[in-house]
């Protein structure tokens, strides 16, 4: 299947699911409950693990990169009686790709800020964010985020190979930190409840999506077998 929704669907869905599943089993900490759940490891806050709320929330950073990068990673058809460009102008800001934006286009551009929204911190704690050193740094991610979704969305509507190549990095990049976000959050989360806590399916589920989605974008650009052009 050559569709990136999938693979993105699973990093989705692997991210808010569980990654660490401790006894009792009714509790599964998901990577975005552990944004919230390291700030109070005792391990945490004196400084032996030193891990901010960033480090979990990488993965999420790079799910919505993603989901706006893969917004128009199929180009568009067009009639061909109207390829030669005689009597079509682009108007300004591209308004010809704006318009040729489908129902879904439109809904994973709203997702990809969604998911940027999810990164600030929460209400009330926003409204003093920028004044709070623990918080002040997931601000930041949040409204940069914010601000490179658009961005990313533009690339993938005017330059869509330059976003297959995007892609295939913020994937790769986003795997990494996943791993390493599950790699930091394990021995804080076991000293808590004393023992190891289980890997979950959450984390699988997020590992799978990403290398999918970077190996889905790398076959693609090998067998185009061109870098990115200015047109």
């Amino acid at each position: 299947m050559k569709s990136p929704l999938i693979p993105l669907t699973l990093a989705w869905l692997g991210y808010f699911s569980p990654w660490l599943w401790p006894t009792p089993v009714a509790l599964r900490l998901s990577a975005y409950d552990l944004v919230e759940w390291l700030t109070f490891a005792q391990s945490v806050r004196d400084g032996t693990y030193p891990i901010s709320r960033v480090d979990m929330l990488w993965p999420l950073i790079g799910i919505a990169l993603l989901t706006a990068l893969t917004i128009e990673i199929e180009p568009p058809r067009r009639n061909p009686a109207k390829r030669s460009g005689a009597g079509e102008r682009k108007g300004p800001f591209f308004l010809s790709e704006l318009r040729a934006l489908a129902v879904k286009n439109w809904f994973q551009l709203a997702l990809a800020l969604f998911a940027a929204f999810l990164i600030l911190p929460g209400y009330p704690f926003i409204l003093t964010a920028h004044t709070d050193p623990e918080l002040r740094p997931q601000l930041s991610a949040g409204v940069a985020t914010g601000l490179a979704v658009s961005a990313a969305a533009g690339v993938a509507i005017v330059r869509p190979n330059w976003a297959r190549w995007a892609s295939a990095i913020v994937a790769l990049l986003a795997l990494a930190a996943t791993v390493r976000a599950y790699l930091l959050a394990r021995q804080p989360i076991a000293d808590i409840f004393t023992r190891p806590a289980p890997v979950g399916y959450g984390f699988i589920l997020a590992v799978v999506g990403f290398g999918w989605l970077a190996a889905q974008c790398l076959t693609r650009l090998w067998q185009n077998g061109r870098m990115p052009q200015v047109d």
